[in-house]
């Protein structure tokens, strides 16, 4: 039996399920975390949301804030819909400093504003 296991091995399932239980852990504690930053982009054209919005998560990761705030508003006074959500959206999926994001709870704004969780990119050689 012992050949056998050494061969094998065997799953530690208290350490699977350590493991797991600290994601939870971690999932919860930035999901109560109050966003350190905000950045509010009411009344910009699309180009100028992505820039702004580049720069913003740029200096909140150099900064260290792990939670920020996009208030993109809710398009109430655009012919055409909310087109700085669609557009910050898209930005976010493709940037990589913005680590996983949805919208913020009421008070914070609602559908007119997102939370973003700040990915901090280590650089090559560190």
């Amino acid at each position: 039996m012992e050949t056998w296991l050494a061969r094998h091995g065997i799953e530690d399932k208290d350490k699977k399920l350590d493991r797991e239980n600290s994601g939870a852990r971690e999932s919860m504690r930035l999901a109560g975390l109050k966003p350190g930053a905000r950045i509010d982009l009411h009344g910009k054209t699309a180009a100028e949301a992505e820039y702004a919005l580049g720069i913003f998560l740029e200096d909140a990761a150099r900064r260290g804030i792990e939670k920020v705030l996009v208030i993109t508003g809710k398009g109430n006074h655009s012919t055409s819909g909310p087109v700085l959500a669609k557009t910050v959206r898209a930005f976010l999926e493709a940037n990589p400093r913005a680590g996983r994001f949805g919208t913020a709870d009421r008070v914070d704004g609602g559908s007119g504003a997102l939370w973003v969780l700040v990915r901090s990119l280590i650089s090559p050689g560190k």
